[in-house]
C-alpha cells in the first residue's frame, strides 16, 4: 500500500480520535484570532519574496499534476496529517506546558513523524545526495518543528495551521522558482526563524508593557536588525548581490591564496568580461566547478573574446581557453580559513 495512503488513514483516526474526545482531555480548543492577521501577512510576505527569487534563478514547470482531481487528492493526502499532527500537538502541550520533558519528547516526535523513512534509507549509499536531503529537508523539518511547538505552546495550534498553508498552496502553482538544494534549505531554516524572532518580539512585548519607550525601541532595533543582518548573509552567500563567495579547492593559485581560503568575487558586465585585463585572477566554471585562475593572454577571434589563464602555482597554463559565457567574475578579497569545513565536506564525497 502506499506510504501516503497509509500516513493519512493514520493521521485520519487520530485527528478524529482527539476531535471526539477533546472533552476528556480538559482542553479548550482556542479560538484566537490576535495574531492570526500577522501570520498571514507574514505568509503574503513570503509567497512574494518566493516568487521574487524566481526572477533571480529562474522558474520551472511544477512537478504536481494540476487537474482537478489531483490537486484535491494531493491537499488532502498533505493537509489531513499537518491537522493531525498540530492539534494532537496542541492537546499534549496545553496539559503540559511547564514540564519541558514533554515539550522536548513531543517536539522529537513530531519531527521523525514528518521525515520520510523511505527516502532517507534509500539515499544512506549515496552520501552526497543524503547530505543535500539532510540539508535541504530534514533540517529544516527540525527547525520547523521547533518553531510550530513555541507557537502551539504561545499562541494556539490554528496559527501554526495559518503559517503550513505555504505546503499546501503549492500544489496549485503551475509554475516554481528553480531553487537548488542549498537555497531550498536556507531560506525554509531561515524563514522559520525569522517567524519566531517576530512572534517572541510581539510576546514580549505584551508582557512588558510597562516598559519605558527608549528599553521598548532598543529591544525592537535589535530584532529589526537581527533579522536584516541573516537575511543579507543568506543572500550573500546564494550569490544575490554583485558580490559572491567560493571556496578554494586547490593550491594552484598559491601564494596568492590556499585551499580552505573563502574567496570573494565580483560579478561583472557584459562589457567588463570583454575587457579584462592581463594579470586579473577570473573565476570561471568548467563542467561546474569553479576555478580562479590569472589570465596570462587576452585572444580576440572575430567578435569573440578568449582568455588564456594559468594557476600562479601551476608549471603550465590551462590546456583550454576560457569563454566569456564561462566567466563569473574577478577576484576582489579572500578570507583565510574559513572554507575549511566545505573542504573537508568536498574531499569526503569525492572519496564516496
Amino acid at each position: 500500500m502506499n506510504l501516503n495512503i497509509i500516513n493519512l488513514f493514520l493521521w485520519s483516526c487520530i485527528l478524529v480520535y482527539v476531535l471526539w474526545n477533546k472533552n476528556k482531555f480538559y482542553v479548550r480548543i482556542p479560538n484566537n484570532r490576535k495574531y492570526f492577521l500577522d501570520m498571514i501577512i507574514i505568509l503574503c510576505v513570503y509567497f512574494i519574496i518566493d516568487f521574487c527569487m524566481g526572477f533571480l534563478v529562474g522558474f520551472a514547470k511544477s512537478p504536481y499534476n494540476h487537474n482537478i482531481t489531483s490537486i484535491l487528492k494531493n491537499i488532502i493526502i498533505k493537509i489531513v496529517p499537518i491537522i493531525g499532527i498540530e492539534l494532537t500537538r496542541y492537546v499534549i502541550l496545553a496539559r503540559h506546558k511547564k514540564n519541558k520533558v514533554v515539550i522536548i519528547f513531543v517536539t522529537v516526535l513530531f519531527m521523525i513523524a514528518e521525515i520520510n523513512m523511505n527516502t532517507l534509507i534509500n539515499l544512506y549509499s549515496n552520501k552526497e545526495e543524503l547530505f543535500k536531503y539532510i540539508c535541504s529537508t530534514i533540517l529544516p523539518i527540525i527547525a520547523n518543528s521547533i518553531l510550530y511547538t513555541y507557537l502551539s505552546l504561545n499562541v494556539s495550534y490554528i496559527i501554526v495551521l495559518i503559517f503550513r498553508l505555504r505546503e499546501v498552496i503549492i500544489f496549485l502553482l503551475p509554475i516554481l522558482p528553480d531553487m537548488d538544494w542549498f537555497m531550498t534549505g536556507s531560506l525554509s531554516i531561515l524563514l522559520s526563524f525569522i517567524v519566531y524572532i517576530l512572534f517572541k518580539y510581539k510576546f514580549a512585548k505584551k508582557r512588558k508593557d510597562t516598559k519605558r519607550k527608549r528599553d521598548i525601541f532598543i529591544e525592537k532595533m535589535s530584532y529589526l536588525i537581527t533579522i536584516i543582518l541573516l537575511l543579507m548573509l543568506v543572500f550573500f552567500m546564494l550569490g544575490i548581490f554583485k558580490y559572491e563567495p567560493i571556496v578554494i579547492l586547490s593550491n594552484s593559485m598559491v601564494p596568492s591564496f590556499y585551499r580552505g581560503d573563502m574567496l570573494i568575487f565580483k560579478k561583472l558586465n557584459e562589457t567588463e568580461l570583454k575587457n579584462i585585463p592581463k594579470n586579473t585572477i577570473i573565476i570561471y566554471s568548467v563542467a561546474d566547478q569553479n576555478i580562479a585562475h590569472r589570465v596570462i593572454d587576452r585572444i580576440k577571434e572575430n567578435d569573440t573574446v578568449l582568455y588564456q589563464t594559468k594557476g600562479d602555482n601551476n608549471n603550465v597554463a590551462d590546456a583550454k581557453l576560457v569563454k566569456i559565457e564561462q566567466i563569473k567574475g574577478i577576484y576582489v578579497f579572500n578570507i583565510k580559513y574559513v572554507g575549511f569545513p566545505s573542504v573537508w565536506l568536498y574531499s569526503y564525497f569525492s572519496k564516496e
